[in-house]
């Protein structure tokens, strides 16, 4: 499996992982701390993963949208008004990167 798909899956997986904690009585801020934040771990291991020149190139995509290599930060979102169950959905869905890793 390449990095992206591999990134991609291991993102997706992350709503599995939130509905575990709902189930285990966790309660929506804590879900989606604990999941934006795994998301961001996950974006920092799969982007040094990722070969040159396409890790440059999602850099530069991640910076000059979000400001943050690693992408919007809680303090962003919230402010934007997302709720914390808009936060959990979009950290267990991977961004589209199609047209930035064209080789």
């Amino acid at each position: 499996m390449d990095v992206r798909a591999e990134y991609e899956q291991k993102v997706r997986a992350l709503a599995a992982r939130a509905d575990e904690m709902r189930r285990g009585g966790a309660g929506l801020e804590t879900v989606a701390r604990a999941i934006h934040a795994e998301r961001r771990a996950l974006s920092t291991k799969y982007k040094n993963l990722t070969p040159e020149p396409q890790r440059t190139q999602v850099h530069n995509r991640t910076v000059a949208t979000y400001g943050d290599p690693l992408g919007p930060t809680i303090e962003q979102l919230r402010a934007k008004g997302r709720s914390w169950e808009e936060i959990i959905e979009s950290a267990s869905r991977p961004g589209d990167f199609g047209k930035v890793l064209q080789p």
